[in-house]
C-alpha cells in the first residue's frame, strides 16, 4: 500500500470498511440515508419558498398566500426537525454499534495470536490500536454517511433550486469548485502525517500511565517520580502540539472556502443587479436564488472538510487493517484430532529451537519424562528449562525435532486439548483483575463454588481466603496488588488444583512461601502429583531431592540424566552444582537458599 497515492489509500481504505460493514450495517445506513435526503428536500424546499414569499405577498400582495405560505413554512421545518432529530440518533446508534464490534474483533484477533507477536508489539501500542482504530472506523463510516446523504443531497438539493431559477448564475456560483479543490489537496497531505504522529504519542501516555500504575512500587522506592514525570510531560506536549497542528491545517479549510464563496456571492450579486437593472425582472427569483447559495454555504463546507476528515481517520483505520492482516500463527485447520492422554509420558526428540535465530537456545534436546512420575529440570540460568514448559505448551515452535505425549504429536493434535491437558504454576504468578473466586475458576467458568473451595483448602488457602474483607470475593486488584506474594502463589496452586490436568508443570511453585506455608505446599504438591505426570524447573533442594528424574541442562542440551543418588554418586556436573549449593547454606546458615541454577 506504500506505493499508491495518499487519496486512493483513503479510497481503497474505505472501499474495503464498506465492503466489511455493508452486509451488517447497511439497513441501518439506508435509513439514515432516507431521514437525511428528507432534511435535504426541507432545506431546498425553504430556499424555493423564498421566491414565493417575495412575489405572492411584497410585489403581488396575495391575500391567500398570506396564510398558506407560513403554514408550509412551518410544515417544512417541522420535518426538517423531526428528521435531523432521528438521523442523528440512527446514525450515533449505529456507530456506537461499529465501534463495540470492532474492538471485540480486534480483542478476539489478539487472543489468536502467540507469545512471540505480544514481544514484537508493546502493550501500549496494541491499546491504542483497539480504542482509537474503532473510533476511527465509526468516524469513517459516519462522515461518508454524513458527507453524502446530508450534505451532498442538500447541496444537490439546492444547486437543482439555483438552476432553476437562473442557469446562469448557478454557472458562476459554482465556477468556485475547482480552485476549492485544489487548495485543499496540501492541506490532506500534511494531516496525514500530523495524525499519524499524534497517535504515537498517545501510545506513549497510555505506555507511561501503565508503567507507573504497575511499577509504583519501584517507582517510589527509586524515586523515579521526576523521570517519569518528564516522560509524561514529553508525551503529553507532544500530543498537544500535533493535536494544535492537526486544528489549524483542519481550520485552513475555512478561510479557502470562504473566499471562494464571497467571490462567488459577488459575481451573482453584480450579475444579478445587471440584470434587474437592464430587464427589470421581479426580485423574488433573485432572492430564491441568494437564498439558495447562502444555504449551501454550510454543506459545501463540510462538504470540503470531508477529504480532511477522511485522511484523518484513513490513519486510524489503516492501523486497525495493518493489526487484523497480521497472519493468526495459533490458526489451525479443522478436525485437528484431541489429545488423549492414557498415561502422560513426555518425550523431547531431537529438538531444536531459537528465539532469535540463528542463536540457539535449545541443541538436539532429548528428554523423557516418565508418565505418572517427577521429572526435574536443573541447570544454569539460559540453559533452556523454561523455553521447554514454551514449547510442551506449543507458545512457540520447534525449529527441528518431535514433541510427543504418550506418543502423539503435539504439533498433530488441536491445541484446546493440548493445552486442556497441561496445568501451569509459575513463580511469577499473574492474577487477573478480579476476585479471589473469579481467579481460581480462571478458564473454568462452569466450576462450582464447592469445586473452588475444595482447591483452595488442597492449596493450603482457604484459611487466608476467609479472612479476607469479602472471603472469596474480595477483589485482588490490579495484578493481584491487594494481596502478598505467597497469597498470590496459593491462589494459583488453587488454579491448578482446580483444573485436575494429568500433566503438571512446575515452575517453583513454593519460592515465595516461607518455610512453614512450603512443607503445607509440598505436601499438598505430593498429593496433587500423584499419578500425574510433574516436570519441575527445580531451584530448591527439597524439589530435586524428591524427584523421580533429574535432567541437568546445559547451553540447551541435556548433559546428565538420573535420580539424585545416581547423579551424586557420579560426581560431575550435577554433583558439583549440589555442593555449591550445600556449602553456600552452610556458610549463610540457611537452609532456604535457593540454589544458583
Amino acid at each position: 500500500m506504500a506505493a499508491i497515492k495518499p487519496d486512493m489509500q483513503t479510497l481503497h481504505l474505505l472501499m474495503r470498511l464498506v465492503r466489511d460493514k455493508a452486509p451488517v450495517y447497511a439497513p441501518q445506513y439506508a435509513i439514515g440515508f432516507i431521514l437525511m435526503a428528507l432534511v435535504a428536500g426541507s432545506t431546498a424546499a425553504s430556499a424555493w419558498m423564498m421566491r414565493d414569499v417575495i412575489n405572492r405577498i411584497f410585489v403581488e400582495r396575495d391575500h391567500y398566500a398570506i396564510v398558506w405560505i407560513p403554514v408550509a413554512i412551518v410544515a417544512i421545518f417541522v420535518v426538517k426537525g423531526l428528521a435531523s432529530y432521528f438521523q442523528e440518533i440512527t446514525l450515533a446508534r449505529v456507530g456506537n454499534r461499529i465501534v463495540a464490534e470492532t474492538q471485540r474483533q480486534l480483542f478476539d484477533h489478539l487472543l489468536k495470536m502467540n507469545v512471540a507477536f505480544y514481544q514484537r508489539f508493546p502493550s501500549n501500542d496494541l491499546i491504542t490500536r483497539i480504542t482509537g482504530s474503532a473510533n476511527a472506523a465509526r468516524d469513517m463510516l459516519n462522515s461518508v454517511a454524513l458527507g453524502l446523504g446530508r450534505d451532498l443531497f442538500t447541496l444537490i438539493s439546492l444547486i437543482i433550486v439555483m438552476i432553476t431559477q437562473d442557469p446562469i448564475m448557478a454557472a458562476i456560483a459554482l465556477a468556485v469548485a475547482p480552485f476549492a479543490s485544489v487548495g485543499l489537496t496540501r492541506v490532506i497531505r500534511r494531516v496525514r502525517r500530523v495524525v499519524h504522529s499524534e497517535i504515537l504519542s498517545s501510545a506513549n501516555i497510555v505506555g507511561t500511565l501503565r508503567e507507573t500504575a504497575q511499577g509504583i512500587g519501584i517507582v517510589k522506592s527509586f524515586q523515579l517520580e521526576d523521570h517519569l514525570r518528564n516522560r509524561m510531560n514529553d508525551a503529553v506536549g507532544s500530543v498537544e502540539r500535533m493535536t494544535n497542528k492537526v486544528a489549524r491545517l483542519q481550520a485552513r479549510v475555512n478561510p479557502i472556502v470562504e473566499t471562494l464563496g464571497g467571490l462567488a456571492i459577488a459575481a451573482v450579486v453584480w450579475y444579478a443587479a445587471w440584470r434587474n437593472l437592464r430587464f427589470g425582472e421581479t426580485p423574488g427569483q433573485f432572492f430564491a436564488f441568494i437564498t439558495a447559495l447562502l444555504l449551501a454555504a454550510d454543506p459545501a463546507r463540510r462538504l470540503s472538510k470531508l477529504r480532511v476528515q477522511l485522511a484523518t481517520s484513513a490513519v486510524g483505520v489503516r492501523m486497525m487493517y495493518d493489526l487484523m492482516d497480521t497472519p493468526v500463527p495459533e490458526a489451525e485447520p479443522p478436525g485437528k484430532p484431541a489429545l488423549v492422554v492414557d498415561r502422560g509420558e513426555v518425550r523431547f526428540e531431537g529438538v531444536t529451537f531459537a528465539y532469535n535465530p540463528p542463536v540457539d537456545v535449545l541443541h538436539d534436546l532429548r528428554l523423557v519424562a516418565p508418565a505418572g512420575r517427577t521429572t526435574a529440570l536443573v541447570g544454569l540460568s539460559g540453559s533452556g528449562k523454561s523455553t521447554i514448559f514454551n514449547l510442551l505448551q506449543r507458545l512457540w515452535v520447534p525449529a527441528g525435532g518431535l514433541i510427543t505425549i504418550d506418543g502423539q504429536s503435539v504439533a498433530d493434535v488441536s491445541l484446546d486439548s493440548l493445552r486442556r491437558n497441561l496445568a501451569l504454576v509459575s513463580q511469577d504468578v499473574f492474577l487477573f483483575e478480579g476476585t479471589v473466586r473469579d481467579n481460581i475458576k480462571a478458564g473454568m467458568s462452569g466450576a462450582s463454588d464447592e469445586a473452588v473451595v475444595a482447591a483452595a483448602k488442597a492449596a493450603y488457602a482457604d484459611d487466608f481466603i476467609r479472612l479476607l474483607p469479602r472471603a472469596y470475593d474480595t477483589p485482588v486488584g490490579e495484578l493481584g496488588s491487594q494481596i502478598s506474594g505467597g497469597q498470590r502463589q496459593r491462589i494459583s496452586l488453587a488454579r491448578a488444583f482446580l483444573k485436575d490436568a494429568p500433566i503438571l508443570l512446575l515452575d517453583e511453585p513454593t519460592s515465595a512461601l516461607d518455610s512453614e506455608a512450603e512443607q503445607m505446599i509440598q505436601s499438598a504438591l505430593a498429593k496433587l502429583q500423584r499419578g500425574r505426570t510433574t516436570i519441575v524447573i527445580a531451584h530448591r533442594l527439597a524439589t530435586v531431592v524428591n524427584a523421580d528424574l533429574i535432567h541437568v541442562m546445559e547451553a540447551g542440551r541435556v548433559v546428565e540424566t538420573g535420580t539424585h543418588a545416581q547423579l551424586l554418586a557420579r560426581g560431575s556436573r550435577y554433583a558439583t552444582l549440589y555442593r555449591l549449593q550445600f556449602e553456600g547454606k552452610a556458610a549463610a546458615g540457611d537452609t532456604q537458599l535457593q540454589e544458583a541454577v
